[in-house]
């Protein structure tokens, strides 16, 4: 009777046998797997491989396929966005909706702004009370340069009374003299308290050095020389013209000391500046009388507080009608 053939060998042609091989044998009703073991491995399990309790290799790991009786591993969910979002959607910078993106070489819509912002005043929106109260904060803020200045014109003052109690001119050449001498010294005081509002309002508190830090003081002089002959004429012909030029020269240094402009520019601008906005301007001058008037009540030393916060309002007002930046309080 013939015999029959023995069964192939399931050894690998080196002789020595395969330790997976009867692993991954296929049985009844199951596949073999379809993941190569490492090859690396030694014996046993094969790298990201455990055995489950039917016998069978199973693979670590969320979502991994899985034989045998073990239950399937939900995957975990996901509980946070995989990157930041501002704001709502189609906001963000550089959005622009289809259809709607610019033709080469025009202008980007301009992009929002992140961290510090100063606030950007709109021109002609001016706020009396709120220039004042901002030149209170201000003052408040950082008062002992502020009355440092201020006592200048207090010491320039008493040297004038000083200066014509010792000499006694008796003719009215020495006498016009000295009191142009004391007018020079105040205008320069002046430009220098608003070198000091404006770096106030550009959110830099000034050192007592950082109000003289400007170097057009030929031009300083001869536009508060203009400006003062005008109101002095209009004043000698009644107190309406002189308070109107007055007030139409407001802003002139700050045009010289900020843009440094010339006497006649300066003049111009600040006429055009008052024209255009002549309602909260006369306001604020009115407010800046009764405050300086409130500062001559306690025998002149109120002015050490009434000068500095009229001269930050009224810059804060020059700011904010030429729609320039100021900084918070």
């Amino acid at each position: 009777m013939a015999e029959t053939p023995p069964p192939a060998s399931k050894e690998p042609a080196g002789g020595a046998p395969d330790p997976n091989a009867e692993r991954f044998a296929a049985r009844p009703g199951q596949h073999e797997s379809p993941y190569p073991t490492s090859p690396t491995a030694g014996p046993g399990h094969a790298r990201h491989e455990m055995a489950g309790s039917a016998g069978y290799p199973q693979f670590e790991g969320p979502g991994a396929a899985q034989y045998g009786s073990e239950p399937l591993e939900p995957a975990p969910p996901v509980t946070s966005q995989p990157y930041p979002t501002y704001g709502p959607q189609g906001t963000g910078p550089g959005y622009a909706p289809p259809g709607m993106m610019p033709p080469p070489g025009a202008i980007p819509p301009q992009q929002p702004v992140y961290g510090y912002q100063q606030v950007t005043a709109a021109p002609g929106t001016l706020d009396v009370g709120r220039a004042l109260s901002y030149g209170l904060a201000k003052f408040r803020a950082n008062p002992g340069p502020w009355v440092g200045v201020t006592a200048l014109g207090l010491v320039i003052y008493l040297a004038f009374v000083l200066v014509v109690q010792l000499t006694g001119p008796t003719t009215l050449l020495p006498l016009l003299l000295i009191f142009l001498a004391v007018l020079a010294g105040v205008w320069l005081l002046q430009a220098a308290m608003v070198r000091g509002a404006l770096y106030e309002t550009d959110g830099t508190p000034p050192s007592f050095g950082s109000y003289f830090r400007f170097v057009n003081a030929g031009n300083v002089l001869l536009t508060a020389l203009l400006a003062f002959l005008l109101t002095f004429v209009g004043s000698a012909i009644c107190f309406v013209p002189g308070f109107v030029a007055g007030l139409l020269c407001m802003f002139s240094l700050h045009y010289v000391v900020d843009q440094n402009q010339g006497p006649f520019e300066a003049l111009k601008s600040s006429f055009t500046l008052v024209v255009a906005n002549i309602w909260p301007v006369l306001l604020l001058a009115l407010a800046v009388l009764v405050v300086t008037f409130l500062g001559l009540l306690l025998c002149g030393l109120g002015l050490l507080v009434a000068g500095p916060v009229a001269t930050i309002a009224v810059t804060y007002a020059y700011r904010t009608l030429t729609g320039d930046t100021v900084s918070a309080w």
